[in-house]
């Protein structure tokens, strides 16, 4: 079996997407849980304007959500025969390390 390497780096791609979708759901489950304890409202929490105390993470989210689109259009790219080695997104994605939050498991869903 032969092993290109475009298929490598998609295969970079995909190990990062499926990292960094678990750290998107890990957090979106935190900022969930704290938004019902205070009982806020979905529009007013997510806010990063006004809601300071979670400003960091809704941010962060928000990026680590366009990074998953990027990467999934990598992968679309890959399949309608695409080259992807050279992309910097699928360079980065094979040397990125993901640090997990301090609840953070990573799943097989």
């Amino acid at each position: 079996m032969s092993v290109n390497p475009n298929d490598l780096a998609l295969l970079a791609v995909m190990r990062r997407y499926f990292l960094v979708k678990d750290e998107v759901n890990a957090l979106k489950a935190r900022l969930e849980a704290a938004r019902k304890d205070v009982a806020e409202d979905i529009s007013r929490f997510y806010d990063p304007r006004t809601n300071a105390t979670h400003a960091e993470d809704i941010l962060a989210w928000h990026k680590l959500r366009k990074e998953m689109d990027e990467l999934m259009s990598l992968a679309a790219t890959w399949g309608r025969g695409g080259n992807i080695e050279s992309q910097q997104l699928a360079l980065e994605a094979a040397t990125a390390k993901v640090v997990p939050f301090p609840d953070f498991q990573l799943s097989l869903d």
